[in-house]
Order: structure tokens, then sequence, then C-alpha cells
């Protein structure tokens, strides 16, 4: 492999040229931000930051040798198809870059329901590739010129190197490039762990096949046909389908967590003895909030109630019955609600189905917050009440439905423990909570009341996955590291349920005090309807609005 090139060869020129590139493309990225939110996704903004990123690739991939590398070496050498372990090798690397940025990479990067644009998406997916390959490669090349001779060995090399592209990776990539160019509903801490289940067993291939195997350039090409695949998965966003404009950034400005006073308010919240719950209870009570604390777990829910002088109800929301004995007491009791959290929810591991016939995950996790919220539909309009419904972005996870078969019994197979089932039901009823409350906030726009969709954010410790079993158990136990502390993820619960910033505004999904996108099924007007007019069917509530 040649070393780096003196400076005045043609690749040095080459370099300059690309660097010009991409200062260009940052001096129109600063001009088209003047005025605007520089974190605030947008779609020229995105396209412009992208090539400059893919420019200075280039250039520092010119400077460093790597592409007259690739130009003197060819991407086979002779012999290696006839080398069984090389193929399978080369086969091998392919498919661990494709299991990573085809299937883990989109998790968290959601289209949002865009249009897939062939032309700017395979432009996009290329341009990335290569770039990304460039830059692995040409940082590896230079390491193993500089370091090899002092250490005497890859192996030394290899550990410096995997060092320093884990954190390009993770503060580069996590903190910048994912927020900046890809849409705005990418949180930093989710892409961290994408840093750390892509891209670096992803630097480590690299490190091996350039090493060992000599073959830069179909490493390069492996990496462009992946990312390619990524981009036509996601999509990327495109000029010709921007989102719609963010009505909530004039009024929101920068969130904050500063505690509002909630004396003398009347706080409603369910699945309060555990979990997110409790501790949204706690935070409440700490602003003086006059708390009505509900939860199947009367111990649990006792105990804490006396702890924070809040009232307690025990309720089974899985029962349609016990669920109407619940909103009778409360409008007995309460001449005035001001906030309703509708934050119960479990996986059931087991087929089980409520009073009612329903599967027991969509019974518990969405048809009780909808029936509740229903019953106290009038009060909570003559109170302009903040109503809250807790999901998860397990919803953008959940497969199309089944208007036959709602209690999902076909996934199920006849099995009466299933982990699989089980996570797919919980999908379902998240994507019903997540549609049903969205139609909601259209159905009462007008009335004073707000209806908001809160999303804690991924793998929470609450308790809920304690009893599933199969592979699913064995792999929430591997994710426990990664996942959100119950504290952090009650923020955004405390936060919509208290802060003036967010007086008046309804209507949105929600994911670290800001507002995103929920999956493209969740905006189905046609999907809603349907959900809300079963829903209704199933609690044998009223037609809304009535």
């Amino acid at each position: 492999m040649t070393g780096v090139l003196e400076v005045g060869s043609p690749q040095w020129l080459l370099a300059a040229v690309f660097a010009v590139f991409g200062t260009v493309f940052v001096v129109a990225l600063k001009r088209y931000l003047r005025g605007k939110e520089v974190w605030r996704y947008d779609p020229k903004a995105a396209w412009l930051r992208a090539f400059a990123y893919f420019s200075f690739a280039w250039a520092f991939a010119a400077a460093s040798g790597t592409l007259d590398t690739l130009a003197r070496n060819p991407l086979v050498f002779e012999g290696q198809w006839g080398d069984a372990v090389w193929v399978i090798a080369t086969i091998g690397v392919f498919a661990v870059i494709i299991v990573g940025y085809w299937i883990v990479w989109p998790i968290g990067t959601q289209s949002h329901g865009r249009k897939i644009i062939i032309p700017d998406t395979v432009v996009f997916g290329i341009s990335w590739g290569v770039s990304e390959g460039l830059i692995y490669g040409s940082v590896w090349l230079l390491a193993y010129r500089t370091l090899d001779d002092l250490w005497g060995g890859p192996i030394w090399v290899a550990l410096v190197v995997i060092v320093v592209m884990s954190i390009f990776s993770g503060v580069g990539h996590a903190t910048y490039w994912d927020v900046h160019v890809s849409p705005e509903h990418n949180i930093i801490d989710w892409n961290m762990r994408k840093v750390a289940l892509v891209h670096n067993p992803n630097l480590i291939l690299c490190t091996i096949y350039v090493t060992w195997g000599e073959n830069l350039g179909i490493y390069v090409l492996l990496e462009a046909l992946a990312l390619l695949g990524s981009s036509l998965f996601m999509p990327f966003p495109t000029f010709r389908r921007p989102l719609p404009p963010d009505p909530l950034s004039p009024a929101l400005g920068s969130p904050t967590d500063e505690p509002a006073d909630m004396t003398g308010r009347t706080v409603v919240l369910t699945g309060a003895a555990g979990g997110i719950g409790s501790v949204a209870a706690r935070r409440l009570a700490e602003q003086g909030a006059a708390l009505v604390l509900i939860d199947q777990d009367g111990e649990g829910g006792v105990e804490l109630a006396g702890e924070l002088s809040a009232d307690f109800l025990a309720a089974d929301l899985s029962s349609v019955d016990d669920t109407a004995r619940l909103a009778a007491e409360l409008l007995h009791r309460y001449p005035r609600i001001d906030v309703l959290s509708n934050n119960a929810g479990v996986v059931m591991p087991r087929y089980t189905e409520n009073d009612a016939g329903i599967e027991m995950t969509l019974a518990v996790t969405h048809l009780g917050a909808f029936q509740l919220t229903d019953l106290l539909r009038h009060r909570l309009i003559e109170s302009r009440a903040r109503v809250l419904f807790v999901s998860s972005d397990a919803h953008r996870q959940a497969k199309p439905i089944d208007w036959d078969d709602m209690n999902c019994t076909r996934e199920w197979k006849g099995r009466e423990v299933d982990s699989s089932a089980a996570f797919s039901a919980y999908n379902r009823a998240k994507l019903a909570v997540t549609a049903t409350a969205m139609e909601l906030a259209d159905r009462t726009d007008d009335s004073g009341m707000t209806v908001n969709v809160i999303t804690p954010g991924p793998m929470l410790m609450t308790g809920m996955f304690e009893d599933l079993s199969g592979w699913f158990s064995w792999f929430v136990k591997l994710m426990t590291p990664l996942w959100r502390p119950t504290d952090k993820a009650a923020r955004v619960h405390v936060y919509l349920a208290t802060s003036p910033e967010v007086e008046g505004i309804t209507g949105w999904y929600w994911k670290d005090n800001r507002p995103i996108r929920e999956s493209a099924a969740a905006q189905d007007p046609e999907l809603r309807r349907r959900l809300w007019e079963w829903s209704e069917a199933a609690v044998g509530s009223s037609p809304a609005g009535s």
C-alpha cells in the first residue's frame, strides 16, 4: 500500500478541490440557516450538511493517500476468488454489514411516512456509503503506516484505531451527524446505542478486512451497498416531500424542566404504583398537585398514597365494568380534573383475555385508557384539562392491523406462552394508543382540553417485562445496560402535565420534552377512524362528542 502523498502531488490537488467544495456547502448552509433554528429538521439543510460531510470525507481520503491506494489496487486480487476462506469471509463481512445497517441502524430512524424518492435516495445512499468507507479506510491506513513501525504489529494498531474511531463515531455520528442530517427525532442517547451496535463492530470488520485481506476497495464497495440499502429502508428526506411546518417552534421556545406550581390542581394518574407512574407521582406531589393515584396493585398504591398524602383508588383497567365504576367514582368525588395521565400498561407473557374477550395487553394498555378518558370527557373539557397518553416507540414496529384478529391469536398460534407474540401484541396496543389519542385530539381541538402522547424512551426498566419468558426475556436481560433510568423517562411526563410552555398545545407525540413525528400508521386518518370505532364497540361507549 502506498504512503501518504507529498504536498503538491495530484492527490493533494484533488484533496484541495474537495475541501473547496465542502467549504462552499458549509457557507451555503450557514447562509440558509441564518435566522432559522439550527437544530430544527429541514430537508434542504439536511442535504447541504450531507454534501459538506461527503466533500470533506473525500478530501481526507485524497490527502491520506486512500484514493491513490484504491486507484492502484484492484478490488479483488488475483487468485482470491479461488480462495474459499476469502470468499466465505467476504460473504460474512457483507452479512454483518447488512444486519447492522439495514436492520439495527434504522431503529429509531423512522421515515414518518415520507415517500421514497428513488433518485434522491440512491444519490444519498451511495454518497454516504462511499464516504463512510473512505473515512474508515483513511484512518486505518494512516494509523497502520504511522503506528505499525513503532509498535510492530497490527494488534496494537487495531486497538488504537478502534478506540480513536469509537470516539469519532460516538461524538461525530451520534451527537452531530444523525441529529443534523436525519429527522429531528433521532435522539442522542439512542444514537449512542446505534453506534455501539453498528459503527464499532463495523470498524472492527474494517480493521480486520483491510489489514489481513488488503481489500480496501471491496470494503468501500460493501459499505456503499449496505448504506444504499439502509437509505432505501429509512428513507432519507428529500426536497420533494419535506415535513410540514412545525407550528410549535415559536410557541415552545427552549423547553425547560423548571417546576411549575400545581397547588390546587387535581391530577389523576393511572398505573401509579410503580415504574414511571410512581416517579411522576412523586415529582407532581413536590410541585403541590392534589394526586389521585389509580392502580390494580392495592398494597403498593396505598403505600405510595400514604407517602404522598394522595388519594388512592384501586381499579382493574382491563375490565370494562370496573373502568366504568372508576369513572363514576371520579366524577362523583372530583368536580375538577386538571390532568388525566393514562400511564397504565402491561405486557402479558401468556395469552389472556379480559371480561369482554379482548386480549389483555390491548385491554389494559389501550382500551382501559380509551374508555376512562371517554367517560370523563365532559368533565375534562369543563376543566380544560391536559390529557396524556403514554405510548412507546414500539408502536413503530407494530405489524399491519388485522381487523379480523385484533387479539393477535394467529401470532400466538395456540401457544399459551410466546414472547414474540407478547411483544407483537404490545406493539399493536401502543399503536392503538397513539392513533386513537391523536384522533381524540382532532375531535376535541376547539374544546379547551388538550391531548398529547408521550414516549418515555426505549427499553424502560419499569418491571413490565419481568414475567416474560423465552427469547425475549433473555433479550431484555442482555439489553439491561442500555435501559433508560425511570426517573429520566418520567421527565417528559411531568413536563407535559405541568409546564406553562405547553399550555394549549394539543395533538402531538412527545419525546425528551420535544414534539416528534409518530409513525406513518398512526398518522393514517383511515386507520385512526377505524381504531376509534373498534374501540367504541369494544367498550360499549357512545360516539365522541355526544
